[in-house]
């Protein structure tokens, strides 16, 4: 029988397996129990008993009072397989006394809130009867926390979001609905909180947010000089003048550091500019307004005077950059959709500064004001297929645009996010991780409305990373250590649960229109076909030429890949599969839907691009040569139509096969679908009677399909057992490689029939 003890010192709930023999004493399964749960140090043998427990609704049926020599047999019902119930080893301090539990008893987890203080108590056990009245709880209640009778309000929470408030005294338990276990809350002040209406007191909004209230494990980013010095900077642009002197008495380092208090005052720079146009205009003269803005540049360079002379002139030509820089390019949370369009490079480049390697493959926004979404975004493909005219009207989408962006619905027309104005509470601490969680790793435990958005949370968290919401990233962290972006900024908090973890990493989070690309690099020839490259980003109104143009720095940096935008193509990736061929002039989110998690390849050329237009259709074609047991390299064959005969024409010029002779068929699974050469002359379907490629069997309507094709006079080659076995070892240990799987027998097999007993006709059942 299963048996379960809250252990006294560690006050966690232990479980394990009790087995002793029926003609036990409940003495002796005591003594059993006592050693099973390892309790010799932590309380007296004589401190312990044996109750019937109900694990599931955490309830105690009833105890044992003068059963002591009593067989387990009968106590337990006999001897079963399986039981309807459980039992709690449970302990007592020495100068306790047992309660005693009778069976018919419920069991009451009781809550009493402080009003002032706004707090909920650890619960009080207490035992009821379902026939007793809501009056006689009361005084029952009354009894177990001193608290009177006469002004006490009782609320049942009978499941979540359930909170009845028990008002009719002559009610019984059972009518308002108590079950065996049960959670109340109870409030006994004398405010004239008691004489509002329920659902307006100050009670019911207390146990609301009770009841909606997660806690969760913030993990914060690690402290450097740099983010110390950001954190300074953006209080101060925030006009926050709490204790600034110590976080810039701390900025101290190497020159090295230069770097990231560069990006840091960049990032700031808007704040900042955005401050002294704002005092212009209110009319300050411009000597005013020069000093003003003087002092405020004077104070972020301040924390760098202990850096040696050449860090200071550094600092001295970023604030001239500073001062001569247009301030329409500053005020990027106020550009339009098309002002992003005539500025994507800097937007791009700006982005792949600051986001970390832990990117999200989502659509995020943080702009404050409104604007119009984008008419429909497609969650999963380009188009059905790139020669339809999908685009032409509205798009039909299962995943809205609205959701996808996260950002239409997250203002009210003052711009203040609408979950900041309703369910705001927030509470942290500091937090000491357990080991192993990384050294100098900050943490904050976290009490927080779970109806918060998520753009309200990360305002909240701004004082405690040191940078606006807008600059860093919230990771949710899965029971596999697996850690994804959260993004959308309207979406609540709904989703967690208590003690999820929570990482915090610094990167700009993306703007209106913006999307985080994972590019890979397509290599047909390869064993493994597909490797990542680097994470980009791709805005909304961007031609791919653009795209190409802002990659180009950042596969020279981390990939080591010396390009020019004519030497290689972006075309479309579904999982493995390489598809469409994305054009030059193809615009996107007008030509080509992004969407959340979006993937590409990136194709290096071996010539000059042949896909000039949509009308093209890019196969790749294998040769299979019987004679020789054995498949040539992939070569790319660009149609200019979807004719069958047009690909022969093509695979003839290529191989130098005569056309009558060419046979072909399509490739089967996903890229760069490996078949097995015993299995390759027999299996596919070779040569299938059509005229066009976009028709059944065959339905090659996208750029990336497959063709394998030989020359149908090409005897096959006649294998010796010895030689058969030694090719299915190789082909064995080839696809098993890959991951495909290896399906060859030399025999051919029977098709297996099935009867029903009792038909009147087996011909009719049979399959």
């Amino acid at each position: 029988i299963k048996l379960f003890c809250m252990h006294p010192t560690k006050q966690i709930m232990m479980e394990n397996k009790l087995e002793v023999h029926k003609d036990k004493t409940l003495k002796e399964a005591v003594e059993i129990a006592y050693k099973v749960m390892d309790l010799e140090e932590a309380v007296p043998l004589d401190c312990c008993r044996l109750v019937k427990y109900d694990e599931f609704h955490d309830y105690l049926e009833r105890s044992y009072e003068g059963e002591e020599d009593t067989p387990m047999g009968l106590l337990l019902g006999g001897v079963k397989s399986t039981y309807m119930f459980d039992l709690l080893l449970e302990t007592r301090r020495p100068d306790q006394i047992f309660q005693c539990y009778k069976p018919g008893e419920v069991m009451v987890k009781v809550h009493i809130v402080d009003l002032k203080t706004e707090s909920v108590a650890p619960p009080i056990s207490v035992r009821a009867y379902l026939n007793q009245t809501v009056s006689e709880f009361k005084q029952l209640i009354s009894k177990a926390t001193y608290l009177p009778a006469e002004t006490m309000r009782v609320v049942l929470e009978r499941c979540y979001n359930d909170l009845r408030l028990l008002n009719v005294s002559s009610k019984t338990l059972k009518a308002e609905g108590f079950f065996r276990s049960n959670k109340v809350f109870i409030e006994s002040s004398e405010s004239l909180d008691r004489h509002v209406a329920y659902t307006d007191s100050h009670l019911w909004k207390l146990l609301d947010r009770h009841a909606n209230t997660i806690r969760l494990y913030v993990s914060l980013p690690e402290q450097s000089p740099g983010s110390q010095f950001r954190r300074a900077v953006y209080q101060k642009s925030s006009g926050d003048s709490g204790n600034l002197d110590e976080p810039c008495e701390r900025v101290k380092g190497p020159v090295g550091n230069m770097k990231s208090v560069v990006a840091i005052l960049e990032e700031s720079t808007e704040k900042l500019k955005s401050l002294s146009l704002q005092q212009q205009q209110e009319g300050d003269n411009g000597d005013s307004s020069k000093s003003t803005e003087a002092s405020d540049f004077e104070n972020i360079e301040s924390p760098l005077n202990e850096i040696d002379s050449s860090a200071s002139a550094e600092n001295r030509e970023l604030e001239n950059q500073i001062q001569i820089s247009d301030p329409e390019n500053l005020q990027s949370e106020e550009r339009s959709d098309s002002d992003v369009n005539n500025d994507r490079s800097t937007s791009s480049v700006d982005s792949d500064i600051l986001s970390s390697s832990h990117s999200s493959d989502t659509l995020c926004n943080v702009d404050s004001a409104p604007l119009p979404l984008a008419n429909g975004l497609d969650s999963h493909s380009i188009t059905s297929s790139r020669r339809s005219k999908a685009n032409q009207g509205k798009k039909e989408t299962w995943d809205t645009a609205e959701e996808d962006s996260g950002t239409d619905s997250e203002y009210d027309e003052s711009g203040k996010s609408r979950g900041e104005a309703q369910y705001m509470y927030f509470k942290s601490e500091p937090y000491t991780a357990d080991e192993g969680s990384g050294e100098g790793q900050k943490w904050l435990m976290v009490h927080v409305d779970k109806r918060i958005t998520l753009s309200a949370f990360k305002q909240h968290l701004e004082p405690f990373v040191g940078v606006p919401s807008s600059h860093f990233k919230v990771f949710r962290v899965y029971a596999s250590n697996q850690e994804f972006e959260s993004v959308r900024l309207n979406e609540t908090l709904s989703s967690f649960s208590d003690d999820n973890k929570i990482t915090i990493r610094l990167g700009r989070a993306l703007k209106k229109g913006e999307y985080r690309v994972k590019v890979y690099q397509l290599l047909v020839n390869e064993p493994e076909p597909c490797k990542f490259l680097l994470d980009a980003v791709f805005a909304k109104g961007m031609t791919v030429r653009q795209s190409k143009e802002e990659l180009l720095p950042q596969l020279q940096e981390q990939c080591g890949l010396d390009l020019t935008t004519d030497r290689f193509r972006l075309r479309k990736k579904t999982w493995k599969n390489p598809g469409t061929v994305f054009l030059d002039y193809h615009i996107y989110e007008e030509d080509i839907n992004i969407s959340s998690n979006w993937e590409v390849f990136l194709e290096i050329l071996d010539g000059v691009e042949k896909m000039k237009s949509m009308s093209q259709l890019a196969v790749l074609s294998r040769r299979w040569r019987p004679s020789e047991m054995k498949l040539d390299s992939f070569q790319e064959v660009v149609l200019e139509s979807s004719s069958v005969e047009e690909l022969k024409e093509k695979l003839s010029e290529i191989s130098g096969i005569p056309l009558e002779n060419i046979e072909f068929a399509k490739g089967r699974g996903t890229f760069p679908c490996d078949i097995s050469i015993l299995e390759i002359h027999q299996d596919l379907d070779w040569n299938p009677k059509v005229s066009t490629l976009n028709v059944w069997p065959l339905y090659i309507c996208d750029d990336g399909a497959v063709i394998f094709y030989r020359d149908k006079t090409e005897e096959l080659m006649e294998l010796t057992d010895e030689q058969r076995n030694e090719l299915m070892k190789k082909e064995s240990s080839r696809l098993q490689k890959t991951g495909h799987r290896v399906t060859y027998s030399p025999r051919k097999e029977k098709a297996l029939k099935i009867y029903l007993d009792g038909a009147p006709n087996k011909d009719f059942t049979q399959d």
